[in-house]
């Protein structure tokens, strides 16, 4: 929980929901948990590029931003992976996944 969750929820929590000092950190907080773009748009952009199914969605962080790490599996069998930008839709990144067995159970992928 970073610094203005707890500023907010404390306030919450002692009854100044309606404080006019509180309505910017209420705005970002509730601006930093919703992305601009939802997850079924990302993964639209991800199929775009690269046709196939999806085996994962979710939203991540890459960079210092937030981004849905989106992975496709193609005709081939092959993961591919696209870190798609929450905000803007652009592709970040986007890689064959050489060894899906050492995926982590949370987190994200390591063997790039």
């Amino acid at each position: 929980m970073t610094i203005s969750s707890k500023a907010l929820t404390l306030a919450l929590a002692l009854g100044l929901a309606n404080s006019p000092m509180l309505a910017p950190l209420a705005a970002a907080q509730t601006a930093s948990e919703t992305p601009a773009i939802s997850v079924e748009a990302a993964i639209a952009i991800a199929l775009a590029a690269q046709a196939g199914t999806i085996g994962e969605a979710e939203l991540d962080q890459f960079e210092g931003r937030p981004a849905y790490d989106i992975e496709v599996v193609n005709a081939a069998g092959e993961e591919i992976e696209f870190k798609v930008d929450a905000e803007t839709g652009e592709i970040l990144n986007q890689w064959t996944d050489d060894d899906p067995t050492d995926d982590p159970v949370a987190g994200s992928d390591t063997d790039g």
